[in-house]
């Protein structure tokens, strides 16, 4: 009898597990492939993709940004999604394809042009990684060792910021401020006034990567990836914007 309520103990601890994970939910977190730096370092691309949650529809975006102007360059963003995914499609090539949809169109604009220098990542803070700070990443600018740059220092600060829309969904929406501590000098490089709607319904921030390049001619660059988590249908998304600029 002992043996038989330890037996029914186990299948209801089993069963109990198994209505627990089937509870939890997850949004879906995007890939990110760097494209790269234009020779001169005006230019700066990315692109984001992924499988959406909820519908199941592959994506992808790809971003062209003014590195001085730490803005799109128009008609950038580029951005497909597939909804048109047969019964019992290969999802990793429904995905190869539709990024190449967003790829040509990107290519096809000639904004990729010379875009073909990467650039060097010199810090990467994944969201897998707990045992690094989220908000703050120093790094050298450059593969030298042993260095003889000054590090560069990038730190966010997040605050509530409410949107109205997002508000409706229950979403507890937040901002965030970007400085960088270089050569002794601070700047300021984003400030959040209002949350602007290509963000969707952000919740956090942190620092994901750093990436510099240093042209042959003008002054060296840098693009800092913030990955956002955002409102999403079955959990929250992750979702990436660069900031970029000079230094």
């Amino acid at each position: 009898m002992r043996i038989f309520s330890r037996a029914c103990a186990a299948v209801s601890g089993t069963l109990l597990a198994a209505i627990l994970v089937s509870s939890v939910h997850a949004g879906d977190f995007a890939d990110l492939s760097i494209i790269g730096f234009s020779k001169d370092g005006r230019r700066f691309a990315f692109e984001q993709y992924g499988i959406q949650d909820g519908s199941g529809f592959p994506y992808s975006e790809v971003f062209v940004i003014d590195v001085q102007k730490d803005s799109w360059v128009k008609p950038s963003p580029f951005k497909f999604v597939e909804k048109d995914v047969p019964e019992g499609a290969d999802p990793d090539v429904m995905l190869d394809d539709t990024r190449h949809v967003a790829i040509q169109a990107a290519s096809d604009s000639g904004l990729l042009d010379g875009i073909d220098y990467s650039g060097q990542t010199v810090g990467d803070n994944p969201v897998t990684e707990v045992s690094a700070d989220p908000h703050l990443m120093v790094v050298n600018p450059r593969k030298v060792v042993p260095a003889f740059d000054d590090p560069m220092e990038f730190s966010i600060e997040e605050y509530p910021l409410a949107s109205d829309k997002c508000a409706g969904y229950g979403a507890q929406t937040r901002g965030f401020r970007l400085t960088m501590l270089y050569q002794g000098m601070a700047r300021v490089l984003n400030d959040d006034n209002d949350l602007p709607e290509s963000r969707g319904c952000p919740l956090s921030y942190r620092i994901e990567r750093v990436i510099t390049r240093y042209p042959d001619a003008g002054p060296p660059v840098f693009a800092a990836l913030i990955l956002m988590q955002t409102h999403g249908f079955e959990g929250p998304d992750g979702r990436y914007l660069a900031i970029t600029g000079r230094f």
